[in-house]
């Protein structure tokens, strides 16, 4: 695969330009290395992996061996190449052109006297897969306009991306005896019918492939594909992945490969982990190839001419790292640069980023230590493999310095903090924003469709009062499930008929002079960052000072340095880390039942104060509803899709789909937080309710019953009722808040938010005080602002960069020792857990005391054919 690589070598994404090298000349500040290109050491060596603030995290010596292997053999045998086509819907714009480079490389004349035998299949949706052709011996297919020619110009696109089939498919036709070379091609998410069964499938299928003569590469198209997930693949399959952003990438990948099956090559290499060791990475220049394991090194399809070495590390204590001082220090090294390679291939991300810091290499830490989502850990394994596959003079242009490069800016998380925070001291250009804006879901437009699919537009329509070309935050909206974070913006509109005409100020009598549409933008979707930069302009002086100093506020490129109510300020984001680094081990103790008792008493205070919409007839309700109005004067205008259906968007490309990940945190005990049952309902699946009159209410409520004239009992439970430890865990807070059992439960919470108000209510009611009503309301909205207040600060202290992180990768921090399990799996040692249909395709970590459960998602989104 070299000569691919190698074209994506020319422009290398993290180059920067020569600095002269200096010592340091201000206290503090890191000493700038010798210039000089990558070497591969020949002997001993050790090195330090710190994390990304610097810190040890291991120590390791590493020993360089050539690959033992056999001669080659000078016996021409039969070499097949299998390449496998995504046709799904999103290659619609990029299929044509790989077709013509597939007939491009299949016919090149040099190919003539190839003993290759070559065999083509597509896929698309799940049991959509067909094999174009077997083991069509390449110089028939050179011929002109021969049948197989026909064949690949013949291919169309259809339906979602099952890549899982086509790679079954290419396994069973591997025949013992053989090079084999597997080309696995696609531009989206191995996603149907799921993205973990898919994920299961394609490495259970590299794994069985593992005794036999060949080897996997895949072709990761463009922006929108799964990157890391081919890049497991690649490595699993002994093969190397490359992400293709031109079509010449394509072609040179598919040159090489079948260049190297037309060759001579030595046999398969099956090389265990020795004992004493903890990792090993075989690297090969010529090959193209970083390949990684604790275990077996799984290698094939090397020629007899290419370089093979393979790297052993050792994890050693500091005691015994310090007593190898015959064994020199090297951290800016191949090994070190491939060990982070190899564990970026294997998934291992935050460990890659670590040995990419400990290479001291400013200029690739820079570019990459904030990668998490697919595009940046395909830039990130991109410029690794161009400096240490095929431009290792590269080094001499990048900044090395004498420790670690910490990234001291400030990261987006506590950036927002701080925005919400001063929400009333800054406005934002509005129109700078939606210039730089990338959506990221469907895409919707006004209106309802007929029965012949035409869209029908509303008699409606809303027309901006003022300008706005600054507006303010209405809120920030960090979600507490996955990697994405909304920006709301209000803006004051007036409703006029679509035909035109005079606005309409009054319906049914309800006057419309406030009203709003409200725009959430998604800053960022999945961990992708969807705007560079913010305009704004600040108000507030300490405000000022704050980002200022944070290094985040420029003026025309440079940094700002002066406050002007009046000056418009550029708020860089694109520099910023999503998340902190990880620091130590990860403690989740204690925090799912913190957020558990906070919720349930949060759900009670919120049932009591439950709020009626205003007193209308149903006659205005109706005349409301055919102005798209809301009891509340909510604008609800109808929307749908550009397309009248989803299977033909997805077969012309028009809508494509990702995979995204959902994470909740659970107990042994209760899988997540939607367990918990509401407070009404559990009341009615608990409790008796009874009136003042000695009867029991036949739909107890809690907003019915804030004057404190009934009681509450324990309901006689019919047989068929399961009590669960969801149940359990309620009824302990609930009987403390009804005052039917004084255990200090419910009293306790309250007490550690500040809702002492409320603490004393439920003291008096466990006596049989009651309240009066207005007191009794004044209690529980203050202790619910407070409970929520503890919430949302506990989320965000202990569990914010970890749901990032992983909505991000869909991998747990490396800091986070804990084995993936299924539903099954789980169940079995916890069977108080219940798991709905589509919780029991997620994954499962123990961490501790807690249960982190990670969904993936398929997503819809519109895409620019």
């Amino acid at each position: 695969m070299a000569k691919s690589a190698a074209t994506t070598a020319k422009k290398p994404a993290a180059k920067a330009p020569a600095r002269p090298r200096t010592k340091k000349a201000t206290p503090g500040t890191p000493e700038l290395a010798p210039a000089m290109p990558l070497a591969r050491p020949s002997t001993r060596s050790r090195f330090t992996l710190f994390n990304l603030l610097g810190k040890p995290r291991a120590y390791y010596l590493v020993e360089p061996i050539d690959l033992p292997r056999e001669p080659a053999s000078t016996k021409k045998a039969v070499a097949h190449s299998i390449i496998v086509v995504d046709r799904s819907g999103s290659m619609y714009s990029d299929l044509p052109a790989t077709k013509e480079t597939l007939l491009k490389v299949l016919t090149l004349d040099e190919y003539a006297q190839f003993n290759l035998l070559v065999t083509l299949i597509s896929y698309s949706g799940s049991g959509d897969v067909i094999c174009h052709f077997e083991r069509a011996p390449i110089r028939e297919i050179m011929k002109k306009d021969s049948k197989f020619q026909k064949d690949i110009r013949q291919i169309h696109t259809a339906g979602c991306t099952c890549i899982s089939q086509g790679l079954k498919m290419a396994a069973e036709k591997v025949k013992d005896g053989e090079l084999t070379a597997i080309t696995l091609h696609t531009d989206g998410y191995a996603n149907d019918p799921s993205a973990t069964s898919e994920a299961t499938t394609l490495l259970q299928l590299c794994d069985d492939m593992r005794t036999k003569d060949v080897f996997v590469n895949t072709l990761a198209y463009g922006n929108y594909s799964d990157f890391r997930l081919l890049s497991r693949v690649a490595n699993a399959g002994s093969g190397s992945c490359i992400r293709a952003g031109k079509i010449a990438e394509v072609y040179d990948s598919l040159y090489s490969s079948t260049k190297t099956l037309g060759g001579s090559v030595t046999p398969p290499i099956e090389m265990p982990l020795e004992k004493g060791f903890d990792y090993q990475v075989f690297v090969s220049r010529s090959a193209g190839r970083v390949l990684g394991s604790a275990d077996t090194l799984s290698i094939r399809g090397l020629k007899a001419e290419d370089d093979a070495t393979v790297y052993r590390f050792r994890k050693l204590s500091k005691e015994d790292f310090d007593k190898l001082r015959d064994v020199p220090v090297e951290q800016t090294s191949e090994a070190v640069f491939a060990f982070a390679k190899a564990n970026l291939g294997e998934g291992n991300l935050n460990t890659a980023k670590y040995a990419l810091g400990s290479t001291f290499d400013a200029t690739l830490v820079g570019a990459h230590s904030r990668a998490l989502t697919n595009n940046q850990v395909a830039a990130f394994a991109q410029d690794l493999d161009t400096l240490v596959l095929f431009n290792p003079g590269q080094l001499v242009e990048h900044t090395i310095l004498s420790e670690v490069p910490v990234n001291k800016k400030i990261p987006f998380l506590e950036l927002v903090n701080i925005l919400e925070a001063n929400r009333a001291n800054f406005v934002i250009n509005r129109e700078a924003l939606t210039a730089v804006y990338v959506r990221r879901g469907l895409k919707r437009i006004t209106g309802t469709r007929d029965e012949t699919g035409k869209v029908v537009e509303p008699t409606l329509k809303t027309e901006f009062v003022n300008d706005d070309t600054y507006l303010p935050i209405s809120s920030f909206d960090i979600n507490r499930n996955t990697a994405s974070m909304n920006m709301m913006l209000t803006r004051k509109v007036r409703l006029v008929p679509t035909a035109g005409g005079a606005p309409i100020t009054e319906v049914a009598g309800i006057k419309l002079d406030n009203l709003s549409t409200f725009n959430n933008y998604t800053l960022v979707g999945d961990g992708e960052l969807t705007v560079p930069y913010l305009k704004v302009k600040i108000t507030e002086k300490s405000l000022f000072d704050k980002l200022a100093n944070e290094g985040v506020l420029e003026v025309d490129g440079a940094p700002a340095s002066k406050f002007d109510k009046e000056q418009e300020y550029t708020l860089r984001l694109d520099e910023l880390p999503i998340v902190p680094p990880f620091e130590g081990a990860v403690n989740l103790d204690g925090v799912f039942d913190e957020l558990a008792r906070l919720k349930v008493l949060s759900s009670l205070c919120g049932a009591h104060l439950k709020e009626e919409s205003a007193d209308l007839t149903p006659e205005q309700t109706e005349e409301l509803k055919k102005h798209y109005l809301s009891k509340s004067l909510f604008l609800n205008f109808p929307t749908t899709t550009p397309y009248a259906k989803l299977e033909e968007a997805l077969a012309d490309g028009s809508v494509d789909t990702r995979t995204s990940f959902k994470i909740d945190i659970g107990s042994k005990q209760i899988l997540n937080l939607s367990k918990l049952h509401s407070a009404n309902k559990f009341l009615e699946r608990m409790y008796e309710v009874v009136g003042a009159d000695g009867k029991p209410l036949e739909k107890p409520a809690f907003e019915d019953v804030l004057d404190g004239t009934v009681t509450y009992k324990h309901k006689t439970l019919s047989a068929k009722t399961k009590v669960t430890k969801v149940d359990d865990f309620m009824k302990a807070l609930f009987d403390d808040f009804l005052g039917l059992r004084a255990s200090g439960a419910a009293v306790k919470v309250l007490e550690s938010v500040g809702a002492d108000k409320l603490a004393a209510v439920v003291k008096d009611r466990a006596k049989g005080k009651q309240p009066s009503r207005k007191a009794f309301v004044e209690a529980l909205a203050d202790a619910r602002k407070k409970l929520d207040a503890r919430s949302d600060a506990l989320f965000t202290q202990k569990l914010s960069p970890l749901v990032f992180y992983v909505g991000s990768t869909g991998l747990l921090p490396d800091e986070i020792d804990a084995k993936a399990q299924s539903a099954d799996a789980l169940a079995g040692k916890y069977p108080d857990l219940a798991f709905s249909k589509d919780e029991k395709e997620g994954t499962f970590f123990e961490v501790g005391d807690t249960v982190l459960s990670v969904y993936a998602k398929t997503e819809y989104f519109s895409r620019d054919k």
